[in-house]
């Protein structure tokens, strides 16, 4: 039994079903904007078909059981996959399964015994120490097929047992990425590029032209010289509504008033620690006291290492009578007292360093010996002044810059410094700095620390400072009097700036969102702002996320579509103007070129420059002096020699161009090997492609934001 559930535990929390390309689309699946009611429960639609939220629920809660029986803890995240995974399943049952039914694509036992005794793909058996031969530590069959065959043919209980949950992994696990394996390799196979293709993909590599370029970018004309009313933007959008689609989305505005603890509650713990002190050293039982004071402590049996313990109480533990406490001592929100238990010593000696680390500036000698001759001075003015500073700003060893060059307490040879530097620091003496060159650089040394053997055996006990119930009720109180009373935008501002709060603004929030920024556990407070009622200017009741209370109030609302003028008022600004521009420059060049036999003329005529750009590739969009401009390169590359373009529209500006030469090398008389790296890089994203067009077509809609 313990084989099969430590395979089924290796399967990890999401079973691959159809491939990361299925978990990376739904990720991105557009959510729908219908709004919240009470008598909705439909989770979402696929392939025309309704996903209930009682069924779905019912899945999510079996998977939940199964993972705690495990012994898997499920917090927020782990919850939020286990809904992914649950949506993932329905797409696979109605869309995926569809496609390889109506394809006729299943595994014959033949395929799956051969597989579950070769399994080269799959690790889950491979890898399991049941199945591997004791000698050569490798997958061996013999032993996977005594195994398999007495669950298999066994009656009893046990083995009934084993039997069921062996199927139950082949049908998860094995079964349905073997008929993955079968389609993408079906999908693959069916594509081949043609002679057409593969000479269009030589053009682009293959094929150099040289041209003359005369224009001007955007950036000549000045913005403030081009004035753009509300009525020509409205204009702009109209006639460009593809350009400003978006997916639906809300704004906010949030503040958000901690839970910490207060001066009692660290009153609290801090008499805890100081009774716990006196009865930890005078209790006969270190063991029961250990395990049932302090939070989560146990009774350890091992002897530690100087550097083990914290910096502050390290050196007085070390220096204590066994059976004495040390502390209580305070370190990052937590109170702890400890108490030796007896010393002992180690084979290997530890000491405390710290360093200057001065590199080289090249790989010569003369940088060598630069690198010496500022390590001199450095080592000077450590000695005469504060190592610690001097090593903050010197320093080139930057693990350990921001620390004052603190090594710690080392392990002789644990390679925390190389092997001449090391030998050294073992031969000096605590306080005493010393310099020694390794091919790091210059290795500026202070002993902060004497070489010991010692360690000790320590039992610790301790309690963080957490907020009580008293201390959350008065948080509470304040964000529910805040809320209450700031009902609307101005309210809400005024209240805010009166109370000191900071209010933060939010990014776009799209539907399925979870957090907000530097702030996990938000999904009810978007949940709200996404509400059928909900309109800009309206004010949360107060939402509790992570020890933090929140009120926020909603400054944004945008649907999925075209965008209003006043969500993208300066992108359409800009792109009026832009298309402005380029009416007056393609206007100007126009005149330019009228009568003008040649580019340099036009040049001239413009007061501009002529930019040569030989070697222009279709498949590389940079020009000199012009930057990445597609549409150049692609209008250049379109063009007869020797004629001058019309002023076209690029990226960058507006542009007038000839095409002096063309290179005529001979497209490939053998395409075998191009077909071949093309077939290779198209069966490589075949799979990828295959779901995305199978999600297009199924056409999903997706409402757990509603109910999650």
């Amino acid at each position: 039994m313990a084989v099969i559930e430590k395979i089924r535990q290796r399967s990890g929390l999401v079973i691959v079903v159809i491939g990361v390309a299925l978990a990376s689309f739904l990720l991105s699946d557009a959510l729908s904007n219908k709004g919240f009611n009470s008598q909705d429960t439909t989770v979402g639609v696929i392939d025309g078909e309704k996903v209930e939220y009682a069924d779905f629920q019912n899945r999510v809660e079996r998977l939940t059981k199964a993972l705690e029986e495990r012994g898997q803890q499920v917090d927020d995240v782990t919850a939020g996959m286990i809904r992914d995974q649950i949506w993932n399943e329905y797409f696979q049952e109605r869309v995926i399964d569809k496609e390889y039914d109506e394809l006729g694509i299943t595994v014959t036992p033949d395929e799956l015994y051969n597989t579950i005794t070769n399994p080269v793909d799959f690790p889950q058996i491979r890898d399991a120490q049941a199945f591997q031969n004791p000698t050569t530590g490798q997958f061996d069959r013999s032993i996977f097929e005594n195994a398999y065959n007495t669950w298999r043919t066994g009656t009893d209980e046990a083995n009934v047992m084993q039997w069921k949950q062996w199927v139950e992994f082949e049908q998860q696990n094995i079964i349905p990425q073997l008929i993955q394996k079968k389609y993408n390799a079906l999908v693959s196979k069916g594509i081949y590029r043609t002679a057409v293709e593969i000479e269009d993909e030589f053009f682009g590599n293959f094929v150099n032209f040289e041209a003359k370029v005369v224009g001007f970018n955007f950036n000549s004309v000045a913005d403030s010289s081009v004035d753009v009313t509300v009525e020509e933007m409205e204009a702009y959008l109209k006639a460009h509504p593809e350009d400003y689609k978006q997916e639906a989305s809300r704004k906010i505005e949030y503040v958000v008033f901690d839970v910490l603890p207060s001066s009692k509650d660290t009153a609290e713990v801090i008499k805890w620690a100081n009774k716990a002190a006196v009865d930890f050293e005078k209790t006969n039982n270190d063991t029961l006291f250990v395990e049932i004071n302090g939070d989560g402590n146990f009774f350890d049996t091992s002897f530690k290492s100087r550097g083990t313990f914290p910096e502050s109480v390290d050196a007085a533990i070390f220096s204590a009578e066994a059976g004495s406490v040390v502390g209580p001592h305070y370190e990052n929100g937590t109170y702890s007292v400890y108490k030796v238990l007896g010393f002992n010593e180690d084979t290997v000696p530890y000491i405390k360093a710290s360093q200057i680390l001065v590199k080289p500036r090249g790989i010569n000698k003369e940088d060598s010996l630069a690198a010496v001759s500022r390590a001199s001075a450095i080592m000077a003015a450590a000695k005469a002044g504060n190592f610690e500073d001097i090593a903050r700003d010197s320093s080139q060893d930057f693990r350990t810059r921001s620390q004052g060059g603190d090594l710690g307490w080392m392990k002789k040879g644990g390679g925390s410094l190389p092997e001449v530097v090391e030998r050294t620091l073992y031969a000096s003496s605590e306080g005493s700095i010393f310099m020694v060159r390794s091919s790091l650089g210059v290795h500026i040394v202070k002993v902060t620390g004497g070489k010991t053997t010692k360690t000790a055996n320590v039992q610790t006990v301790s309690r963080r400072v957490e907020y009580s119930g008293e201390s959350d009720g008065e948080v509470y109180n304040q964000a529910y009097d805040f809320a209450s009373k700031s009902r609307t935008a101005d309210e809400y501002s005024s209240n805010a700036e009166a109370k000191g709060l900071i209010k933060r603004i939010s990014p776009d929030l799209k539907e399925g969102e979870t957090s907000l920024p530097s702030l996990d556990g938000a999904r009810e407070v978007i949940r709200w702002a996404y509400a059928d009622e909900r309109a800009i200017g309206d004010v949360s009741e107060v939402f509790n996320t992570n020890d933090k209370y929140i009120v926020a109030h909603l400054v944004s609302i945008k649907e999925k579509g075209t965008a209003k003028l006043d969500d993208v008022r300066d992108q359409v600004e800009n792109d009026t103007r832009l298309e402005k521009k380029t009416a007056m420059l393609k206007e100007r060049i126009k005149k330019a070129m009228e009568g003008k036999e040649t580019i340099e003329q036009i040049a001239l005529e413009l007061g501009a420059i002529v930019n040569n750009a030989p070697n222009t590739q279709f498949a590389n969009t940079n020009l000199p002096f012009i930057g990445n401009d597609p549409s150049l390169v692609g209008a250049i590359c379109g063009s007869e020699e020797g004629k001058f373009s019309t002023p076209i529209r690029s990226d960058n500006g507006v542009y007038t161009f000839v095409v002096v030469s063309k290179n005529a090398n001979p497209y490939p008389t053998e395409l075998g090997g191009e077909r071949m790296r093309l077939a290779q890089t198209d069966a490589e994203q075949a799979s990828g492609r295959a779901f995305q067009a199978l999600q297009k077509a199924a056409d999903v809609e997706d409402f757990r934001y509603k109910f999650f």
